[in-house]
């Protein structure tokens, strides 16, 4: 094997200490798909894990998501009755993931990248509510955009963590050539930080949809027709939340905006202030889950 490419996807198979899927998301998700669930089963599942108790009492209890008059609650039940079975799910989800890559990834600061991870996941429910077709996504196709929103980055944390060199290398040639990380990546290694974390995650069994969205977040027009919608909306909210500099995940500029992205959500010039002030809104909550960490 000749291509640095070639030898990073040769080390990813062969590492065998790299995160996995956390067990108690599947337990949360085989409920959430239960019709027949109640807000007292899938409390019960959260009350297992003590982390996932204190993000949802935490969230749920944030000025945010119960509003200035609401009492403070302490029953895991009320706090999933309060918030609701999807956002208990993103509360799940986002807590357990981060710590799935808990200590890696030394030289990124993990505060400003999961701010980011976390604001490009709840944007994507910006482009549902705004896109002027009303058959956007689906319930499930939303919380996979959410989902893939969340880990679209985390190619980067395994290359700081396994390839440190050959990533201080690429953060150079970004900075000295004046060219997006996902170019520098591509010129040097020959594969990109959203193809590493598209390895990864596809070993996690998860969708189709989440893993090729993740894959091609930097050109949405490569992803499998079945995943199309959910790789723009990534694209979209990841190029939103980089120009407004919600985060940090070293991107740099971001000069890859996917018109064809922008035309098939439906979207047009005239949303984008409102857009934007949704933004802010998703900013304060997608705050309120980085406190989980």
């Amino acid at each position: 094997m000749n291509s640095v490419r070639e030898r990073i996807e040769s080390r990813l198979q062969r590492i065998a200490y790299l995160p996995t899927m956390p067990e108690v998301l599947f337990k949360v998700e085989e409920a959430l798909r239960d019709e027949m669930s109640a807000a007292n089963r899938i409390a019960a599942i959260v009350s297992q894990d003590p982390a996932l108790t204190a993000s949802v009492l935490r969230v749920a209890n944030s000025v945010v998501f119960r509003g200035p008059l609401s009492k403070r609650i302490a029953s895991v039940r009320q706090a999933v009755a309060r918030l609701g079975f999807n956002e208990v799910r993103r509360v799940c989800m986002s807590s357990a993931l981060i710590r799935a890559f808990e200590g890696f990834g030394a030289g990124i600061d993990h505060v400003e990248f999961w701010r980011h991870c976390l604001t490009v996941g709840m944007a994507t429910r910006i482009f549902r509510r705004t896109s002027r077709d009303t058959n956007l996504l689906a319930d499930k196709e939303a919380d996979d955009a959410f989902v893939a929103g969340l880990l679209h980055d985390v190619g980067m944390l395994v290359l700081d963590q396994f390839f440190p060199e050959q990533f201080a290398q690429v953060r150079k040639q970004a900075q000295e050539s004046g060219i997006p990380l996902v170019a520098a990546e591509t010129q040097v290694l020959g594969i990109h930080h959203g193809e590493i974390g598209g390895i990864l995650l596809e070993s996690w069994r998860l969708p189709e949809t989440v893993v090729d969205a993740i894959t091609w977040h930097h050109d949405p027009d490569r992803a499998a027709a079945r995943s199309r919608t959910v790789a723009q909306m990534v694209h979209l909210a990841d190029f939103i939340c980089v120009n407004q500099s919600i985060g940090d995940t070293l991107e740099g500029f971001y000069s890859d905006f996917s018109q064809g992205a922008w035309h098939d959500l439906g979207l047009s010039a005239d949303q984008v202030p409102q857009m934007l002030e949704d933004l802010k809104t998703e900013a304060e909550r997608s705050d309120v889950l980085g406190g989980m960490f």
